[in-house]
């Protein structure tokens, strides 16, 4: 199997002005990223979050994966968080919502693979503008498919929290998988809700024009864009991860062996957050 560099990211999370504990959590790995948003409230959303983050670091820590590999581990992290509730009575009804982007290895060349379970999202980040490459599993994106309701409409909707595909239920959720080519000037964000619950895709774009147009890095918009939700209302945890493809990528060997190169990566490589 291929090793590929690490991946460029960068996170931030912010509690809110309302939540007294921030339930999400991310994950920045040398192949993967993932941020998820968990829900329960006293039922222990933070630690379904953790749980799912933990489930991917534990496995991709130091591996390049294929697509089955990320399939494997969404259905891994869904078990351990089953488990923890069985185990424990007052932790029923945790679960968390759980979104992605990892650089794998298809048909012998790097592809990224982006997937999603839940409301939290992926967009591809362009100078043209933001695109939403998953697809919310939630009441008003049904509504919105259906012409029922506008997006617009959605975004206030009574029902704009309630999500149809979550992790902690059995049995457990298929994640959606997009597969994609790679290309030098690729960047993902990836969010929960609490970003996209306070500013409209247009937003976040003019953010990432102003951020980046003037040589800021992507750790500095990762920060501006968790600040703005912040500044527009802070109604729910906001968190935010940028992932780039590393340059070197490009000028890689193909034939790397993965235990040499795992073995020469920084610990700065890997960063998990969540409390």
């Amino acid at each position: 199997m291929t090793a590929y560099p690490a991946l460029r990211a960068a996170g931030a999370t912010d509690v809110g002005r309302v939540r007294e504990v921030n339930e999400d959590s991310f994950v920045m790995l040398p192949a993967v990223a993932v941020v998820a948003d968990g829900m329960g409230g006293h039922a222990s959303g933070d630690v379904a979050s953790a749980l799912a983050v933990e489930t991917f670091q534990s496995r991709f820590a130091t591996i390049c994966p294929v697509p089955e590999d990320i399939v494997d581990a969404v259905h891994a992290a869904n078990s351990a968080i089953t488990s923890e509730a069985a185990r424990n009575s007052d932790k029923q009804g945790m679960g968390t919502t759980l979104t992605g982007v990892a650089l794998v290895e298809s048909e012998g060349a790097p592809h990224w693979l982006v997937f999603n379970v839940g409301d939290s999202r992926v967009y591809r980040l362009s100078p043209a503008g933001v695109t939403q490459v998953t697809i919310d599993h939630s009441e008003v994106a049904v509504m919105v498919e259906a012409g029922m309701i506008t997006a617009a409409e959605a975004r206030v909707h009574p029902l704009r929290n309630v999500i149809t595909r979550s992790l902690g239920t059995r049995p457990g959720p298929e994640p959606d998988t997009w597969l994609m080519a790679v290309a030098p000037d690729d960047m993902f964000l990836l969010c929960s809700d609490g970003l996209t619950g306070e500013l409209e895709d247009h937003e976040i774009h003019e953010i990432v024009s102003r951020t980046l147009g003037v040589g800021g890095s992507i750790d500095n918009l990762a920060q501006r864009l968790v600040d703005a939700a912040v500044a527009s209302g802070g109604r729910d945890n906001v968190t935010v991860v940028l992932v780039t493809p590393p340059p070197s990528l490009f000028a890689a060997p193909a034939d790397t062996d993965v235990s040499t190169s795992a073995s020469t990566r920084s610990e700065a490589d890997v960063s998990a957050h969540h409390e």
